[in-house]
Parts: structure tokens; sequence; C-alpha cells
């Protein structure tokens, strides 16, 4: 699907020197761009959930050692 990004004078500057620093179209460095900060996203969530499920689990403990 065909897309219109439009982007201020300074992040046109740096998508165009990261392109060529990696010798990838403009759309290509978005592209990788958006799949990592979707990667990051997940990460988060997942490690986020994590944590309080084992806040949750081991309130009471958490709470001595708090002490």
């Amino acid at each position: 699907m065909a897309m219109t990004l439009r982007l201020d004078e300074e992040h046109d500057r740096l998508l165009e020197a990261l392109a060529a620093r990696f010798g990838r179209s403009k759309t290509e460095v978005v592209e990788i761009a958006l799949d990592e900060l979707a990667v990051r996203a997940d990460k988060s969530a997942r490690t986020r959930a994590a944590f309080d499920r084992v806040r949750a689990r081991d309130a009471a403990l958490l709470e001595r050692l708090a002490r």
C-alpha cells in the first residue's frame, strides 16, 4: 500500500543520511525502524507483564524484604 510520509527538514536529512550510510533506500530505512520499534514495544510489554506477575505472586516476600 502506498503512503506519503511528511517529514520536517531535519528528519528528512537524518533519513537521507541513514539511507546513505547503510546503502538502503529511505523506504527500507523507515521499514527497518518500524520493525525494530515494534519488537521493542512487544518486549517492553512482555517484560512489564512478567514483572507484574512476580510482584503480585511475591507481594508478601517483597514487603518483608523492604523492611
